[in-house]
C-alpha cells in the first residue's frame, strides 16, 4: 500500500506542502522533491494543456504558492519548524534531526492532523500507535504548549493521568506551584462521581514570585475534526464549582490546542470568538518548545520529562507506516 496519495490538482497550498513534509518524513534521506508534485499534477489534470508553456506558467504559480506557505510556517514557528526549501526551490528537507525537540512537536501535529479524513495520508496511526497518541503523547505536547503559552507552570489533568493521582491531588500540587487557587477537600456536591478530568485537560499560568498570578489559562486539547465544538469554557464553570473553593483574583482565560493548519480567515475568527484563543499547527509547536525551555530553567510543570515519549512514538509510527 502506498503511504501517500498525491493531492488533488486543485488542492490548496497547505495540503500540497503537508504532502511534501510527510514525503520527507517517510523518506530515508529526509527529502521531498517538488517535481514529484508537478509531475503528479500534470497526470491528474483532466484536460492536458495543449500549450506546454501554459502548463509551465501554472506550475510556476503552483510552486510559488507552496513556497509562500512554507515561508509562513517558518515565520510563525521559528526554531520549532524543522523543514526548509533548497535555494533552487526544487526540494524540501529536514533542517534538524526528526528526534530533536525542534522537530518532534511539529511532526506530531502534522501527523495528527491527518489521522482521519486525510486526502493524502493512506496509512494513519492505528491500533496501539493510535491509543498511545490519544492517551499520552498529545497530552505531553499539549501540557508543554500551555506552559509555554502561559509563561509558567502547567499541570496535566487529561485522563488517563500518568501520575495516577486524583483531580484534587493534581490541583493541590498546582496550589503548591503558585496557581493562587485553593482546591476543595472533596469534590463539590454536584460533581459527577465518574468525572475523569472535569473537562479541562491542562491548566497553566504565568510565573510570578508571589501568587496569585495575574491570569490562569484553562486548556482544551482537541485533536479531532470536531474541535470547533469543544471550547474549554463549556466545562469551566462546572469545573470551578466542583473542585475549587473560589475563583481567585486573576483573570481566567481559555485556550484550545489543535494540530490542524487553519488558513481560512473566517473560520479562524469564528473559532477565536468561540474558544477565546486557539493555538493551531503554526503556534502549538513553538509554545511546546518554549515550555521545554522553561522547564530546563527549573520551572515546575508536568510532562517536562516525557518528550522522549513523543520522539519514540514518531519513530514507531514511521516503522508501522512503512511496514503497512
Amino acid at each position: 500500500m502506498a503511504l501517500l496519495v498525491l493531492p488533488a490538482s486543485n488542492a490548496a497550498a497547505d495540503v500540497q506542502l503537508d504532502w511534501l513534509e510527510l514525503r520527507a518524513f517517510f523518506d530515508e534521506f529526509g527529502k521531498a522533491r517538488l517535481d514529484e508534485l508537478s509531475g503528479g499534477r500534470r497526470t491528474l489534470e483532466e484536460e492536458q494543456p495543449e500549450d506546454i508553456a501554459e502548463f509551465d506558467v501554472a506550475d510556476d504559480a503552483f510552486r510559488s504558492e507552496i513556497e509562500t506557505e512554507l515561508e509562513n510556517r517558518k515565520k510563525s514557528l521559528g526554531a520549532a519548524y524543522p523543514f526548509d526549501m533548497t535555494d533552487d526551490g526544487e526540494e524540501i528537507g529536514f533542517t534538524v534531526p526528526t528526534d530533536s525537540e525542534n522537530a518532534c512537536f511539529y511532526l506530531l501535529c502534522l501527523i495528527a492532523s491527518h489521522i482521519s479524513k486525510s486526502p493524502i495520508l493512506t496509512t494513519p496511526p492505528a491500533g496501539d500507535i493510535l491509543t498511545r497518541f490519544r492517551n499520552r503523547v498529545y497530552q505531553v505536547m499539549g501540557t508543554l504548549a500551555v506552559a509555554g503559552h502561559a509563561g509558567g507552570p502547567a499541570i496535566s489533568l487529561g485522563f488517563p493521568r500518568e501520575t495516577k493521582e486524583s483531580i484534587l491531588g493534581a490541583l493541590r500540587r498546582a496550589e503548591s506551584w503558585g496557581i493562587g487557587l485553593a482546591p476543595k477537600d472533596k469534590p463539590g456536591r454536584h460533581a459527577n462521581p465518574q468525572a475523569k478530568d472535569g473537562g479541562i485537560d491542562v491548566i497553566g499560568w504565568p510565573f510570578q514570585d508571589r501568587p496569585p498570578p495575574s491570569a490562569i489559562w484553562f486548556g482544551q486539547l482537541a485533536s479531532g475534526h470536531n474541535w470547533l465544538e469543544k471550547p474549554a469554557h463549556l466545562e469551566y464553570r462546572q469545573f470551578i464549582n466542583d473542585f475549587f473553593e473560589d475563583i481567585g483574583t486573576g483573570q481566567h482565560n481559555f485556550v484550545t490546542l489543535i494540530p490542524f493548519r487553519v488558513v481560512d480567515d473566517l473560520l479562524w475568527n469564528q473559532a477565536s470568538n468561540k474558544h477565546g484563543h486557539v493555538c493551531e499547527r503554526c503556534t502549538t509547536p513553538k509554545h511546546a518548545l518554549a515550555g521545554i525551555s522553561l522547564a530546563k530553567q527549573g520551572m515546575p510543570m508536568d510532562e517536562a520529562g516525557n518528550v522522549a515519549q513523543i520522539t519514540s512514538w514518531l519513530a514507531d509510527y514511521r516503522v508501522f507506516a512503512l511496514a503497512a
